[in-house]
């Protein structure tokens, strides 16, 4: 159900009145001057007033929009699906660079993913902490095998939270394909391609299965790999190229 925020910006308050010293009554320059700096100060609040109520309005405006796709739009309108899953998948905050595209078929009941996932190269290759004695930051470097174990926890953890978004942000989405690829070295022509390294098909009923008030205790890797996937991983978290899934083959 929406939840219409409240304008966040208060109303202007009225300006101070500035008030002439006894001793200044008796000099009309000075009354005078006080008396023009209230006036400019009503004005300018007058000003500042007009922009405020102008944009509450707009405001209003925005929000009865967004009213409108989340309770009727998103039912009834492919268009308004569209805007209203870009929205929300702009609103994720990546920690590295993420970039999605997607399609919405059958009517809005399939939607496929296409994720550019981070290469990983991007992930941190050192680790810091402080020791209990003292204040020296300790600081040491992770083994490739760690840093490929948490380079698959991150991919899987971008295509979870994606899946996780287009359910939360279309109920009439019904399955969800979603195809991740990265851009790595060939071995046959040392050109750097896209490679696809996972692919995964989640209809809604088997999201619902898993029990999102104990996220903590889910494993991101193990989680998707109940799920129609295609991934060939290693122990230490290779990936090798596979073939992704095809919207009509869902």
């Amino acid at each position: 159900m929406f939840e219409a925020p409240d304008y966040p910006q208060p109303k202007p308050a009225l300006p101070v009145p500035l008030r002439a010293k006894w001793w200044e009554h008796a000099l009309p320059g000075r009354r005078r001057r006080v008396a023009e700096a209230n006036a400019k100060a009503l004005a300018e609040h007058k000003r500042t007033l007009l922009d405020w109520q102008g944009a509450k309005q707009q405001f209003a405006v925005d929000v009865e929009q967004q009213r409108q796709l989340v309770e009727v739009g998103i039912y009834r309108d492919k268009a308004a699906m569209d805007s209203y899953l870009e929205m929300a998948l702009q609103a994720v905050e990546w920690p590295r660079e993420t970039n999605v595209a997607f399609d919405l078929l059958d009517q809005g009941r399939l939607a496929c993913l296409d994720v550019d996932l981070p290469e990983i190269e991007d992930m941190p290759k050192r680790t810091a902490s402080l020791p209990q004695r003292g204040m020296r930051l300790s600081i040491k470097d992770l083994s490739p095998t760690k840093v490929q174990r948490m380079y698959a926890a991150h991919l899987h953890g971008v295509a979870f939270l994606l899946i996780g978004e287009t359910f939360a942000a279309l109920p009439l989405v019904q399955q969800v394909i979603l195809s991740g690829y990265t851009q790595r070295r060939s071995a046959a022509t040392g050109q750097v391609a896209d490679e696809y390294v996972l692919s995964v098909h989640v209809t809604r009923d088997e999201w619902l299965r898993i029990d999102f008030a104990h996220l903590q205790a889910i494993d991101v890797v193990e989680a998707l790999a109940q799920f129609t996937m295609r991934r060939t991983m290693s122990k230490t978290g290779i990936f090798k190229a596979i073939e992704p899934f095809e919207p009509l083959a869902a």
